[in-house]
């Protein structure tokens, strides 16, 4: 299993969310967050709001999501944001203890 991040402009959220629960995501959690990257204004950094995404995936699912998500904010200028693939070694359904795959959906 995998954790997706994902660092996208607040104004793009509706349409990512709108193309995930198209493409049946089992589930997302979004966190308004504050940055700077390549943007920032020098000499202090100016922190752009940003929101953050979080998606628990299988592994066979993760290409198909970070394209969807890429096609859907990309502009192609500076401040589109990021995406972070990391593992995950264990998810568990609080309510059930289901584990694994059975826990994502």
């Amino acid at each position: 299993m995998k954790k997706i991040e994902c660092f996208i402009r607040q104004n793009q959220l509706d349409k990512v969310l709108t193309v995930l629960r198209q493409s049946g995501i089992g589930g997302v959690t979004v966190t308004q967050v504050q940055g700077f990257g390549v943007q920032r204004v020098l000499p202090e950094p100016h922190l752009v709001p940003k929101v953050k995404l979080e998606i628990y995936a299988l592994e066979s699912e993760v290409q198909d999501m970070i394209e969807t998500i890429s096609v859907a904010v990309s502009t192609g200028r500076i401040g589109d944001g990021k995406i972070a693939v990391l593992p995950v070694d264990e998810v568990i359904r609080i309510r059930t203890g289901e584990k694994g795959a059975k826990a994502l959906v």
